[in-house]
């Protein structure tokens, strides 16, 4: 997990919430990929964790508006929790695009985070995407992947 968002919690209608939003930054480049999938999953699975009465996941498919989600998520670190997976859903198929950002600031505006918080949460995510790459043994590849996420 990211160290950052640790001590977070969502409870189950946050949760909902959150992956709806992220199921809409998956659908910004067209079609959600596998990679992209599997985290979202992830993410509601861990937070799910065998409670019953949670929505299927296959059933969150909708657009992830509605509402009035600046009292959805009413800490900062929800928001950043929400913002950090985002971002890490984005980078999920190997590059963030500009339509991903873009989407990852629209979604800070709906929860009402400052957008300013987007490009630290980006700093924050990319470094820890860094750091895990730095373990692997290929360094040149590592330095390959370090310049494309910059």
């Amino acid at each position: 997990m990211f160290p950052l968002l640790q001590d977070v919690s969502l409870n189950a209608d946050q949760s909902v919430a959150a992956t709806r939003l992220l199921l809409r930054i998956a659908h910004v480049d067209g079609a959600k990929t596998a990679e992209e999938v599997a985290l979202i999953r992830l993410f509601y699975d861990s937070g799910r964790n065998g409670s019953a009465g949670w929505p299927a996941f296959e059933t969150l498919e909708e657009d992830g508006r509605g509402g009035d989600l600046t009292r959805t998520f009413g800490e900062a670190a929800q928001r950043d929790l929400v913002l950090a997976t985002c971002l890490m859903v984005a980078y999920a198929d190997g590059t963030l695009t500009g339509e991903e950002l873009a989407a990852v600031r629209a979604v800070a505006d709906d929860i009402g985070a400052p957008s300013a918080r987007v490009d630290e949460l980006l700093a924050l995510v990319r470094d820890y995407m860094l750091a895990h790459l730095a373990r692997l043994p290929d360094a040149g590849s590592v330095a390959v992947v370090a310049r494309e996420l910059g």
